[in-house]
């Protein structure tokens, strides 16, 4: 369909009717490289949006980026991600698949994708596929994303999909401490298990673990002391004479002011604070002792799916804001469709970090971070018609058939809100903040949606609405409230949740169903 024209709306969601598409680019349309993903689509023109070096970015989103893709409002799109952990294992998670070999490549001359981080020293660690430009999205506009489909992106040396745990240093149990007041980093490989006969998705298991296990602690000698690396690249311009955004970091200066001197060449590595490291196996820490100690429901949701900010410096891809991000919220699955403010025309839509599974609160730091592939229904709701549930939305809203989810974060709009944001985000969370953010955003949202008072709004929060952490790592500190439709709704049959503990499918597919 060319741009210009009116696309349908989206037939799952809050649907408006047609949607019409003003003010588009030329390229609005067009597609990029083919890939080979594993879906069944439906008879619609359905865009392929590959994951390799020259359409992913790392650890930001910037108003000034190229976009990858431009599609039309109502398209369906196959989106491939790259997971930022991948190099935790390179022969089971890069060795074999192009698209991930040419984004972690890492030679002699420096990093193919040189700039990591939103400064370019790692204060970001994401890749995330994309921008995608739709067209007609302006500011004031929402865009409603379907998540049609996920799956596992499987290496096609081994056919087979691995995912990494990092118990990190931004992870709460670095608060909580450690039995033995060691500190120290702990990666977790899992594998995921399909039945032999169909094919199905059943489980995870986990694999092996080894160890950061000099991260703070001085003259270690005993764990594995980090990778080795070429020099990583110390300048770079993201933007174009439209856009400018140079960075530098000449100091060799990383995430958490860590310094990781240049020494003939070479940088050793000694913990986790620059994504996309490549740990060389044997480590001499791996223990495979947690073979068969559990095996974890799959639960194939995105982490980070981001608009751009309406900013003219690039944001940092952890914390989670309005415009949508590093939300880890694992509801963002397979069924549910995310709505999110438009800021910046073509909202310039970007995805990443997904998993296979996670709890609420991502408590080590990270889910079981797995390359996944997304097939998605993306439309434009104009302003000028929006339907109730997303009028004046402040925040990213998940819809299921069952419940509306709202999302509140310690600052709704940090960009905005904190005088230095990038500085200041990662200090300033904590649970009380977050948990007024919550309870006032999900007031404001039923008053609106269910046309209740404020006095019927409080009772009814208490009476049916769930809060849960979302997560304590990213920064922005998330809790979310689920509203369920059913009390506000003619429907006489029993309430059955969408979402359970350890899978984000609805409550009639069992966990042995293939995605």
């Amino acid at each position: 369909m060319p741009c210009g024209r009116t696309a349908p709306a989206g037939d799952g969601g809050l649907d408006s009717g047609p949607v019409p598409i003003v003010g588009v680019p030329p390229s609005c349309g067009t597609q990029v490289s083919s890939s080979s993903l594993d879906f069944e689509t439906s008879s619609v023109a359905v865009h392929v949006l590959a994951a390799n070096a020259t359409t992913v970015h790392w650890g930001y989103t910037f108003a000034g980026l190229e976009p990858a893709i431009a599609i039309n409002s109502g398209s369906e799109i196959l989106v491939e991600t790259a997971t930022q952990h991948a190099g935790d294992d390179f022969a089971k998670m890069i060795q074999g698949d192009p698209g991930i070999e040419d984004i972690y490549y890492w030679g002699s001359e420096g990093p193919r994708v040189s700039t990591r981080g939103r400064t370019g020293k790692g204060d970001g660690v994401h890749i995330l596929t994309g921008p995608i430009y739709v067209c007609g999205a302006e500011p004031g506009d929402v865009l409603q994303v379907e998540i049609l489909d996920l799956a596992p992106r499987v290496n096609p040396s081994t056919n087979k999909t691995y995912g990494s745990n990092a118990a990190a240093s931004w992870g709460y149990q670095f608060r909580a401490g450690f039995l033995d007041g060691r500190q120290r980093e702990v990666v977790t490989i899992y594998e995921i298990i399909k039945d032999e006969g169909s094919g199905n998705v059943l489980w995870a298991v986990p694999d092996y673990q080894f160890e950061y296990g000099n991260y703070m602690n001085e003259g270690s000698n005993t764990a594995y002391q980090g990778p080795s690396t070429a020099c990583s690249s110390t300048s770079g311009d993201l933007g174009s004479q439209e856009f400018p955004n140079p960075w530098s970091n000449a100091q060799f200066q990383f995430r958490n002011n860590i310094t990781v001197p240049c020494v003939n060449g070479m940088q050793q590595w000694q913990g986790l604070y620059y994504p996309g490291l490549i740990t060389p196996h044997p480590t001499g820490t791996e223990d495979f002792s947690i073979r068969g100690k559990f095996k974890v429901p799959v639960n194939f949701h995105i982490g980070n799916m981001i608009l751009a900010a309406a900013t003219n410096y690039t944001v940092d891809s952890v914390p989670p804001s309005k415009f949508g991000g590093n939300i880890d919220d694992r509801r963002i699955g397979k069924g549910a469709t995310m709505y999110y403010p438009v800021e910046v025309a073509g909202a310039m839509l970007s995805l990443g970090d997904c998993h296979t599974a996670q709890g609420d609160s991502e408590f080590d730091g990270t889910a079981i971070e797995t390359s996944i592939n997304a097939h998605l229904r993306v439309t434009v709701l104009k302003a000028t018609s929006l339907p109730a549930p997303v009028q004046s939305l402040q925040f990213p809203l998940l819809e299921n058939n069952n419940e509306y989810v709202v999302h509140g974060f310690t600052y709704p709009d940090y960009t905005n809100q904190l005088k230095s944001p990038f500085s200041t985000i990662y200090k300033g969370s904590t649970l009380d903040l977050t948990m007024t953010s919550a309870y006032n955003l999900t007031r404001d949202f039923m008053m609106r949606t269910f046309g209740l008072t404020e006095n019927q709004v409080i009772t009814a929060i208490t009476a049916v609405v769930d809060f849960g952490i979302t997560q304590v790592v990213d920064g922005n500190w998330g809790i979310h409230a689920i509203i369920p439709k059913w009390p506000f709704s003619n429907n006489s049959a029993p309430y059955s949740p969408a979402v359970f503990p350890g899978s984000s499918k609805p409550a009639d597919v069992t966990l042995l169903t293939t995605l």
